[in-house]
């Protein structure tokens, strides 16, 4: 199959066939998190015959093959360095997923109560041009108390989101705080809120590489919240049944209450069972393949077979042609793909 790709900019004008011919290198990497997605473009400008997109340009990039349209589209991004250098003369230029120099304003939130997740992130938003696209539960989970002193917005965002084991994500204009998808379960299809699941079979994969990391073993996560009526430090555990003999891991900071602090452990110990094991996956390019998404590895035996969360995806197009590159972690148990979504990807025909 041919690999192509298609950059417009946002009056919609196409800038492919000025930069096709002269690239020689382009990456692209979808992350979860605050981490902004990043576009990378190396161009061959012997001659000074390029015209380049200027910082702040926001562009659209397609990529894919032209056997399988359509086309589909990365992502959204803007202009933020461009480099030239030789002899050979060469120029490269990068772009970010998010308008970075917005949203790292200073901090503007006053120090206080802001009700929910949910009313903060609709108030940053708000104050630095966004969408918010947020998860149901945001709603309920409160706050309290918040010190801002010298974290940006976002900063103070994307801590609080990680403390509870959520993503903060700006995609464009859209500020999008959502669970880490390893705690969402997946769907057949992308949904609201459902990651899509992705048969991946052994004979697509050129590369992979797994890693366990025993530090990561503990079995419990304590937390510490104050009581009102005594004024004491009161301790709350969470405990992973298949490891309960393993070490304790106290939370440093004191939640507000007991409710707080349950919330904090649990999201700390689902954060720690990702952390004990990796896998890295190298396949020709496949550019559904995003952050977020899940992976069903078939053919291979465990504990590589079997269901991952895709934390970064690299695609990376060139003279060897279009490759993909997964970062990949376990889904939390609340994650787990159910047995029909499994049975309906298993029914796919096997790609060649």
């Amino acid at each position: 199959m041919r690999p192509v790709f298609y950059l417009f900019d946002t009056a919609g004008t196409d800038l492919t066939g000025t930069l096709i011919d002269r690239t020689t290198r382009l990456t692209v990497v979808d992350a979860e998190g605050l981490a902004s997605d990043t576009l990378e473009v190396e161009l061959d400008d012997r001659g000074q015959s390029v015209a380049l997109p200027a910082v702040g340009d926001r562009l659209r990039l397609l990529l894919g093959y032209l056997e399988r349209p359509p086309i589909p589209v990365i992502g959204d991004f803007v202009v933020d360095e461009v480099r030239l250098s030789g002899p050979p003369l060469s120029i490269a230029f990068t772009a970010k997923g998010a308008d970075m120099t917005r949203a790292l304003k200073a901090p503007v939130i006053d120090d206080g109560d802001d009700g929910t997740l949910a009313d903060l992130a609709r108030r940053i938003a708000g104050r630095h041009g966004y969408t918010a696209e947020l998860h149901p539960d945001a709603e309920t989970i409160p706050l309290g108390h918040i010190d801002q002193q010298t974290e940006s917005d976002m900063a103070l965002l994307s801590r609080l989101a990680r403390d509870r084991d959520w993503v903060l994500r700006l995609d464009g204009n859209r500020l999008i705080l959502r669970p880490h998808a390893g705690n969402l379960p997946p769907a057949r299809a992308p949904e609201p809120w459902h990651p899509a699941l992705h048969r991946l079979d052994a004979k697509r994969i050129t590369r992979y590489d797994y890693t366990t990391n025993a530090r990561s073993r503990y079995g419990k996560v304590r937390a510490w919240h104050y009581d009102p009526d005594t004024g004491r430090r009161v301790p709350v555990e969470v405990c992973d049944d298949e490891q309960a003999d393993a070490p304790t891991l106290d939370l440093r900071h004191d939640a507000k209450d007991e409710r707080a602090a349950l919330d904090l452990a649990a999201a700390r110990l689902r954060q720690l069972r990702r952390a004990e094991g990796s896998l890295t996956l190298e396949l020709p390019g496949d550019t559904r393949l995003l952050a977020g998404h899940h992976v069903l590895v078939r053919g291979l035996s465990e504990p590589v077979g079997g269901q991952w969360v895709i934390q970064r995806a690299e695609h990376t197009l060139d003279a060897g042609g279009l490759r993909t590159r997964l970062e990949c972690v376990p889904p939390a148990p609340a994650g787990r793909a159910s047995q029909d979504v499994i049975d309906d990807i298993l029914k796919e025909e096997v790609e060649p």
